[in-house]
């Protein structure tokens, strides 16, 4: 279970932070209370990654969005100086080049993002092993116990300083008592923003800020909040009847929503999120709630496509997949299937995964995020081939075959010069930033 972390980082801190999880598990009264947790969220991602990987972009306004050529594409990432224009992400390239006609677009490099995401993650993970990552760009650490709470700052400015020079890349940091409002705090001032939140300072800091920046609400729960007269985090934390707002927007969503707007969250970092090396996942996170189903299951395919490099470069496949669904109201939902031949095949886990789509969505929730997993994992060499039935050796055999191919072509040509494609006519108002694992089998 702690394979992976055992083989990158110092044994030392790890058994450490084995301890303090285990205490955190039991709910160790001295473990949970008065936590420092910090929230680090590197500025603008993607576009600081480009210009990292090619200073000459410094200082200009650029976006980055896939199919350049493609005035319909999907701005993932703007700089900070293409910002005052109007230029943002989530819109189309079409509107950022009539808003700023000089915009430079940047085809995404997922690659080279996942490299900086490892980068980012090995770093802090020198200062505490209470890592939990929230995403390709960003995590929480818990360093309660690393310094004393007056060096706190002095700790998040070197932490800010040394990823700026050693990576070029900008960060913001919040400090506070649980994650929730380290997730707040940062995103307070940026960039290269470092901002306390105390609990004692909800009421100032907090309170007036509109609810449309509260993290955890999304579109369709801003409507309703705003239709119930809720304009600010203030006025959700103060709401008089909570029953009617558990009737109108679901129970889980209401207390969460409530208790975060008064302060209250968990302040338990998940090092779990590092250590499962019993399965192969990948997930993504969108930032708005996502209706439509052909995006949908372009992510899925995205996804798999992912997974599926990852397993074939360990030389791995798999027994059991896993689709999962995180919905707007937090419902999370997941369904598995077992097959009786382990594959690494991308076409026909997708297939799978279409499959356990269409059986389980519920249409009348938008989607905040999409999992798929691959577990009872083995080495290919060791597979013992049972036929079935339900098998096509013919298609079967023509799969392998172009998979080999494709295999000679990129171990000639080194990277991943072809992969198995997704349609083009696909790609159309698509977020693709997802948290690219990939970084955890670096060898």
């Amino acid at each position: 279970m702690f394979g992976f972390l055992l083989i990158y980082y110092s044994p030392h801190n790890f058994f450490i932070g084995i301890l303090y999880h285990i205490f955190l598990k039991k709910g160790s009264v001295s473990i949970k209370k008065n936590r420092i947790i910090l929230h680090i969220d590197m500025n603008c991602f993607f576009a600081s990654c480009e210009i990292a990987q090619n200073p000459a972009l410094k200082g200009k306004k650029i976006a980055v969005a896939p199919n350049a050529k493609d005035r319909r594409g999907i701005i993932l990432a703007a700089s900070y100086e293409a910002r005052p224009y109007g230029v943002h992400s989530a819109m189309r390239v079409s509107d950022a080049l009539r808003k700023c006609p000089d915009l430079i677009i940047v085809e995404p490099s997922m690659g080279i993002y996942g490299e900086y995401s490892r980068k980012f993650f090995e770093y802090v993970l020198k200062i505490t092993p209470l890592v939990e990552p929230a995403s390709i760009d960003e995590g929480y650490l818990d360093i309660t116990d690393v310094c004393k709470p007056e060096e706190v700052v002095d700790l998040a400015k070197k932490i800010q300083t040394d990823l700026l020079e050693q990576f070029k890349l900008p960060c913001s940091i919040g400090i506070a008592p649980n994650k929730f409002l380290a997730k707040m705090a940062s995103e307070m001032k940026k960039p290269l923003g470092i901002t306390i939140l105390r609990k004692r300072e909800i009421a100032e800091k907090l309170w007036p800020m509109p609810i449309k920046s509260m993290f955890g609400v999304g579109k369709k729960t801003l409507t309703t909040l705003l239709t119930m007269g809720i304009k600010t985090i203030g006025e959700l934390a103060n709401y008089d009847n909570v029953d009617l707002l558990k009737e109108i927007i679901g129970e889980t969503n209401a207390l969460s929503l409530y208790s975060h707007a008064n302060g209250i969250g968990s302040n338990e970092v998940d090092i779990n999120r590092f250590n499962d090396v019993s399965s192969i996942s990948n997930s993504q996170t969108f930032d708005h709630d996502e209706y439509d189903l052909s995006n949908m299951k372009l992510i899925i395919k995205l996804l798999t496509n992912t997974m599926c490099h990852r397993m074939e470069k360990h030389s791995l496949k798999a027994y059991n997949f896993t689709l999962q669904l995180k919905y707007n109201n937090f419902k999370v939902t997941s369904k598995s299937i077992t097959i009786m031949n382990p594959t690494s095949d991308s076409r026909r886990i997708y297939k799978m995964f279409e499959n356990l789509f269409e059986e389980f969505y519920d249409d009348a929730f938008p989607l905040r995020l999409i999992g798929v997993s691959a577990g009872k994992l083995i080495e290919a060499n060791d597979e013992i081939k049972q036929l079935s039935i339900f098998d096509s050796l013919d298609e079967e055999q023509k799969d392998h075959e172009i998979d080999n191919l494709i295999k000679s072509i990129n171990s000639d040509l080194g990277g991943l010069a072809l992969k198995r494609g997704v349609s083009s006519s696909e790609h159309h108002n698509i977020r693709v930033d997802k948290f690219d694992k990939s970084w955890r089998d670096k060898k």
